[in-house]
């Protein structure tokens, strides 16, 4: 089977890293299934690919989160935001206007990193609850 720089097998589980091309939205499809979506730029640095040319690469890569938690973390993350997630990828083959083969992927989150996704809530004007001093005497 020959392989193309960045090429992922059919329902791989995998971690891709990369920069927001916009705001995620919050989306609805059927009967009322909720999730979250967004879109990220992932630069690609196969060893066949010379040096120079490896950050000129980028791929697009579908984000997409079902769970509750997931979904507040993910609408958390802004523009241009660096987000690393993790979950199960699928490929679907298609052409461009131009006739060339590209391929979509999206990768269905099980796990999220981000800066802003880890915030308190002080951040967004709420009151941050205090850390536990584990110095302290335990209360009753």
């Amino acid at each position: 089977m020959k392989t193309t720089p960045g090429a992922v097998p059919r329902g791989c589980y995998t971690c891709y890293r990369g920069n927001l091309a916009a705001d995620p939205q919050q989306k609805t499809a059927g009967e009322n299934r909720n999730f979250v979506t967004g879109r990220i730029g992932v630069n690609i640095a196969a060893p066949e690919v010379p040096t120079e040319m490896r950050s000129t690469l980028t791929e697009w890569v579908t984000v997409m989160a079902f769970s509750d938690a997931l979904q507040q973390k993910l609408l958390k993350c802004k523009k241009s935001e660096t987000i690393q997630v993790m979950g199960n990828v699928t490929r679907k083959p298609y052409k461009t206007r131009a006739g060339e083969d590209r391929i979509d992927r999206t990768i269905i989150a099980d796990s999220l990193m981000a800066a802003s996704a880890s915030a308190t809530d002080a951040a967004d004007g709420g009151a941050a609850e205090p850390e536990p001093d584990p110095n302290a005497p335990p209360t009753s």
